[in-house]
């Protein structure tokens, strides 16, 4: 699909390819209404069709996400530049770190004039605080300070995330701005009345840093003492494998769903969404979760703190504290008129501040200027 002439071509250089359906599909429906061309470069073709069939020009550059190979790099960074030549683009969107390291660079050299950068959390390169994560924390800073001079803004989904990102000198001041994410439907997931007062439902894939381990350990005290209050989790493996949570699941403290593409049926059959997350962008989950009108308990870091007003539509816990977990739950437990209050007031701020069209409107509108 090439771009119409005096038709604008957007390319987004995005992740995997299941973002681009999951995360950045309402985006891309505003642009295209807008008149826009739309062309997507992932590091994988799993979702191409899926793609494809939504007017959107797809690129596939078959890269690991997750590795760091300095030969591997420049490699990507040569497909890159490949595939912004042949799309010629006026504006390229670059989303994640790759992207936003090596697309930037490549956009730039290719000539684009109007590039943009969205940190969407900062991951584990800024969790981790071992010596191996603080060597590559030290190259990735290297390599965003470098490639964010090639950028005309930078978006934040959180104030602390641009804070910290200014204090390392990776970006200016006048180049940072903060965005409420992707927002969520509304109408999509619409308010759903409380069933139950004792079920609650994390969902996160599988990794240390998710909190999952935490969230295991805090159902199994509060079981304890209400043996009928349940704990449902959804989540795709990551470094925490099902048999990690095995025993969890052996003895009651948590039922574990597996995955799903559809999490509304999930999100309304719970009193609480629970998001235990060491570090976050601005959680999608969470602004479903509230949106479907649950109340939410999520670790007090950055991200979960723009997303999550303590005591009005939830409560914020100490990362780590098992403890401070199994208090809340406990508190949701026996405060159901307390819980569903939360829930009504979560529904409010996402009609209010999260609608995904008026968020996308307004991120359009930044970029068109």
């Amino acid at each position: 699909m090439s771009a119409i002439a005096g038709q604008k071509n957007v390319l987004m250089i995005c992740g995997i390819s299941q973002t681009v359906i999951t995360f950045r599909l309402g985006l891309i429906k505003n642009f295209q209404k807008r008149g826009f061309s739309v062309s997507v470069i992932a590091l994988d073709d799993d979702y191409k069709d899926e793609i494809i069939s939504n007017e959107i020009e797809f690129f596939c550059v078959n890269a690991n996400n997750r590795s760091l190979n300095p030969f591997g790099m420049r490699k990507l960074q040569k497909q890159y530049f490949s595939i912004i030549r042949k799309v010629q683009p006026d504006v390229v969107l670059t989303f994640m770190l790759k992207p936003n390291i090596f697309g930037t660079r490549a956009a730039k050299k290719a000539g684009v004039q109007e590039i943009f950068s969205m940190v969407e959390g900062a991951g584990d390169v800024f969790i981790n605080n071992s010596l191996k994560w603080k060597l590559i924390r030290t190259v990735v800073c290297k390599m965003y300070r470098k490639s964010f001079r090639c950028v005309n803004k930078v978006f934040f989904l959180n104030s602390d995330d641009k804070r910290e990102f200014i204090e390392r000198k990776l970006v200016v001041e006048d180049q940072s701005e903060v965005v409420f994410g992707i927002g969520v439907d509304t109408n999509h997931f619409a308010f759903k009345p409380v069933k139950s007062n004792r079920t609650f439902l994390m969902i996160a894939r599988m990794l240390k840093t998710k909190g999952v381990m935490e969230y295991c350990k805090a159902a199994r005290i509060v079981k304890q003492k209400y043996p009928d209050a349940v704990f449902n989790y959804l989540g795709a493996e990551g470094n925490i494998k099902i048999k990690d949570i095995k025993e969890y699941v052996d003895d009651g403290s948590i039922k574990y769903l597996g995955t799903t593409r559809d999490v509304r049926p999930y999100l309304e059959d719970c009193t609480v969404f629970v998001l235990a997350s060491y570090r976050e962008g601005f959680p999608v989950s969470v602004m479903e979760a509230m949106a479907t009108g649950r109340a939410v308990i999520a670790s007090d870091t950055n991200g979960c703190r723009d997303a999550v007003k303590n005591n009005e539509t939830g409560f914020l816990v100490t990362v780590g504290s098992v403890g401070e977990l199994a208090e809340k739950f406990i508190w949701c437990i026996e405060h159901p008129q307390g819980t569903e209050r939360l829930g009504i007031n979560g529904r409010a701020f996402a009609e209010e501040k999260l609608n995904s069209l008026t968020i996308s409107n307004c991120f359009i509108n930044k970029i068109s200027n």
